[in-house]
């Protein structure tokens, strides 16, 4: 088939003649899938377990985890075809932890392309650069990218080997309605209209989804809304150029200096620009291939590329970060961008998704079961992660967009002081932003926090080295210290011993056989907190332990944020409410290089 794009209307864009000769073609064929059929009366009558409504990265990775418990889970997807572009780009390590429970992770690796440096820019001056090198106790890198499109196809090739019918391409969610004992669901069907019942419903539709919407609920900002209103665009593009892959984060290029761009490399020789639409510029002008090639070109120039680029594909992007109340409602959950959207800096956004599949998918036995108070444990835990992550992102998320001009001086003057005052370099970058990955367990402020299990290299009884997460049972687990190190200098002992299921549903994996280990007695030390023969880990299915650790979890009121950020947030605040002039511009200068220094200080 030919290869197309979508333009911002969502209509095919061919490329032209000239990018036909060239000499890379698309990165990815998209096919339309024949719509599915119309269940038949019998099929009709049947109560799923349940029904989840979205065929996009996070629906197809929960049908794919529930599927592997033994879980009847069918996937409704309006669209005939997987995503287009590149979209959610850049997963990080615990994503790819999570790939691995649910059997892929070894398939999207071989696609992948591990993040080998990141490089900051202001103008076309290198700031400075983070070389990201292999580590000895970690199993994946810190970062993998992959283009949406590829991801999906992965996880769909998954799903069809192990329930070739789960997904039913083409079939419109049209209505809603919770019954007590399950959910009935309208569905349009090309045309022909049937009734689905689940006894759950799991609304993975994006941000956009029917789910929401039908169901009444709207999002809660987190971030600052005005930083919505700066436009991006994202444009993929190939050219025949041996630059080095890796994420280059530009502020104030040189062709426009009030603005920000990133450019990372792609599997597939692809390349991506994320850019600022200019102010007062129709964001739909500024999203079609030749206004997106005018920029990459200037944008290459900048660089002393000189190189054809080839347009693959262009979007608009808002710059969001929101999030629902709660994750549950009466038998309906939500994850991924039908739970919460987040600012594309720093690449929380499927990432987080990934965490609520991760976090839901173990707990759906006991709901089915009769009990269904983990599904509130569920909403509790990744609220709270979800809304701390936005909060930690609302000042690089300022930063970038500049959406006002209190924002733009404010980028300005950090700017301006970074040779004086580095630390500032924590508002620049989004993937310096705070990882929020510790919650309180329970209500009752007892001081015991889940946190994800760290990785280590370890060595079996038998002298094969393995990484610690190959050994875990797909069930809960218990990681207990047996040795002390004066027992063979410099290591240490370990059982690994597999707790069950705990649910009343079996699960349809085999229970893993005990393992004891020997590992670094320092990597022990720091990366488990097990220093004393007994000590201990308990741990849940999807690799969050449990651990005693009060000061880990702030009072929900209280921002993670460091004092540098806390300001700049502050600054913000009230230069946009106030106005900018010389006096305000003044005095956030000298409150800024304060914060930065006296942070370096400490």
């Amino acid at each position: 088939m030919t290869p197309t794009t979508e333009s911002p209307s969502g209509k095919p864009v061919r490329p032209s003649q000239r990018a036909k000769r060239k000499k890379y073609a698309m990165y990815y064929e998209w096919q339309q899938f024949d719509p599915s059929p119309v269940p038949d009366t019998a099929e009709s009558s049947r109560v799923h377990d349940v029904a989840v409504i979205g065929g996009g990265p996070v629906g197809l990775a929960t049908a794919i985890a529930l599927q592997r418990r033994g879980i009847d889970a069918v996937v409704l997807e309006a669209r005939t075809q997987l995503s287009d572009g590149s979209r959610a780009l850049t997963l990080n390590r615990e994503s790819l932890h999570f790939l691995d429970t649910i059997g892929v992770s070894e398939d999207f690796m071989k696609l992948a392309q591990p993040r080998s440096r990141s490089i900051v820019f202001h103008g076309s001056t290198e700031l400075w650069r983070t070389e990201y090198e292999t580590e000895l106790h970690e199993r994946f890198p810190q970062l993998a990218l992959l283009q949406q499109c590829w991801l999906e196809h992965v996880l769909l090739d998954n799903l069809r080997a192990r329930a070739p019918h789960a997904i039913r391409w083409g079939h419109t969610v049209t209505g809603i309605d919770d019954l007590g004992d399950k959910v009935r669901i309208d569905v349009d069907a090309h045309g022909s209209n049937y009734q689905l019942r689940a006894r759950y419903v799991i609304g993975a539709d994006g941000a956009r989804g029917v789910t929401r919407r039908l169901l009444g609920l709207r999002y809660e900002d987190v971030v600052p809304r005005r930083s919505a209103d700066a436009r991006f665009i994202i444009c993929d593009f190939s050219m025949d150029y041996d630059l080095p892959p890796g994420r280059r984060l530009f502020i104030g290029p040189d062709y426009a200096p009030d603005s920000v761009a990133i450019l990372h490399s792609q599997p597939f020789d692809v390349w991506r620009l994320d850019y600022q639409v200019p102010e007062g510029t129709d964001p739909e002008a500024a999203a079609t291939p030749e206004t997106a090639e005018t920029r990459v070109r200037e944008h290459l120039s900048m660089m002393g590329i000189d190189a054809e680029p080839t347009i693959l594909w262009v979007t608009t992007y808002r710059a969001l970060g929101r999030t629902l109340p709660r994750y549950r409602q009466g038998r309906v959950l939500f994850a991924g961008d039908a739970a919460h959207q987040s600012p594309i800096f720093g690449g929380r956004g499927l990432n987080m998704g990934f965490g609520d599949v991760n976090a839901l998918a173990w707990r759906l036995p006991f709901a089915l079961a009769g009990d269904d108070t983990p599904l509130d444990e569920y909403s509790a835990e990744r609220t709270h992660v979800v809304s701390r992550t936005l909060d930690a992102l609302t000042p690089v998320s300022l930063f970038m967009t500049s959406a006002d001009e209190a924002s733009r001086t404010l980028r300005r003057e950090v700017m301006s002081l970074l040779p004086e005052a580095p630390a500032l370099r924590e508002l620049i970058d989004g993937h310096a932003a705070a990882h929020i990955s510790d919650f309180p367990v329970d209500a009752a402020d007892s001081g015991v926090v889940g946190r994800p299990l760290s990785e280590l290299r370890v060595t079996t009884q038998t002298g094969e080295e393995r990484y610690l997460t190959e050994l875990l049972p797909p069930h809960h687990f218990r990681i207990e210290r047996l040795s002390d190190s004066s027992d063979d200098a410099g290591t240490a002992t370990l059982l690994l011993r597999d707790e069950g299921s705990k649910s009343p549903i079996a699960d349809t994996h085999e229970s893993a056989a005990t393992h004891v280990v020997i590992a670094s007695e320092d990597a022990v030390r720091e990366r488990l907190g097990l220093t004393a023969v007994g000590d201990a880990l308990v741990g849940r299915p999807d690799r969050v332990v449990y651990v005693r650790d009060s000061a880990a979890v702030a009072p929900v009121d209280d921002r993670p944020h460091s004092a540098l950020q806390r300001v700049f947030v502050e600054l913000s605040d009230s230069m946009s409410a106030l106005g900018v002039d010389g006096f305000r511009t003044a005095a956030a200068r000298d409150s800024l290089r304060a914060a930065a220094l006296e942070g370096a200080a400490s």
